[in-house]
């Protein structure tokens, strides 16, 4: 009797508004992710094609299938709702063979590197699952390389057989990117679970070079046409393990 009477009164105690309660910890914070990517929108619009010399719009979707994504994290719990940090990934990203982004034939490599700033809001810091929102900002850089044997035309002659070598970094701002998930409690300090984003940028600023070379002629360095913003939306879906320490 005085046992049942002792618990149940622990019980109430610990039911108290007044009664302390674990709202989770707080410290340093790394988390490494991997998954998979895909986009919609434009790499740029109002081009031309490095391998017929027509006006063309590249779209997310006639460059690539699908991404590879390696998302790092590394930030601080402020509190154990609140996390201030740095997201960076790496995507190798699956190329789409076409006449506009990567002819058959050719030899085609492309990758994208994303980083920036987030914060981020824990719902339920003290429990077994804790699902949380991140929003950020950052930078996106788009690497694409191809060379290869095609027909270029040239004026007055028509097509004409030759090797094109094509290097083009493509860099611009990410405006807003959501993060959402849910970190699953292994230990105190290790979790484990999925995390979907979503973000929308441009790709507003595009350097490299693009080389012809004709049978029996040196190559010919050839500027690259000038372009309008691509406008475009990236999605990820991966799974994430983080890493606290109090």
């Amino acid at each position: 009797m005085v046992v049942v009477t002792l618990g149940l009164a622990s019980q109430a105690a610990a039911q108290e508004p007044g009664a302390p309660r674990e709202e989770g910890p707080t410290g340093l914070q790394v988390a490494l992710s991997v998954g998979a990517g895909a986009g919609v929108g434009y790499v740029y619009k109002n081009g031309v094609s490095p391998t017929t010399g027509e006006p063309q719009d590249l779209k997310v979707t006639d460059a690539s299938s699908i991404t590879l994504p390696v998302l790092l994290e590394v930030g601080y719990r402020a509190s154990p709702h609140w996390y201030l940090g740095l997201w960076g990934s790496y995507e190798k990203v699956f190329e789409k063979h076409s006449d506009l982004s990567c002819p058959e034939g050719f030899d085609c490599n492309f990758r994208q590197w994303r980083f920036g700033p987030e914060v981020r809001y824990h719902f339920s810091p003290g429990a077994g699952f804790d699902p949380w929102v991140g929003l950020g900002v950052g930078l996106e850089v788009a690497e694409s390389t191809l060379e290869g044997e095609t027909d270029v035309p040239v004026p007055d002659v028509g097509p004409v057989p030759a090797r094109v070598e094509f290097s083009v970094t493509d860099r611009g701002p990410t405006y807003a990117r959501l993060a959402l998930g849910g970190d699953v409690k292994l230990t105190r300090s290790l979790s484990f679970g999925p995390i979907i984003t979503a973000s929308i940028g441009s790709y507003t600023i595009r350097t490299g070079d693009q080389t012809v070379t004709f049978p029996g002629l040196p190559p010919q360095e050839i500027p690259l046409p000038l372009v309008d913003d691509g406008f475009h939306a990236l999605f990820t879906v991966a799974l994430r393990v983080a890493w606290l320490r109090p």
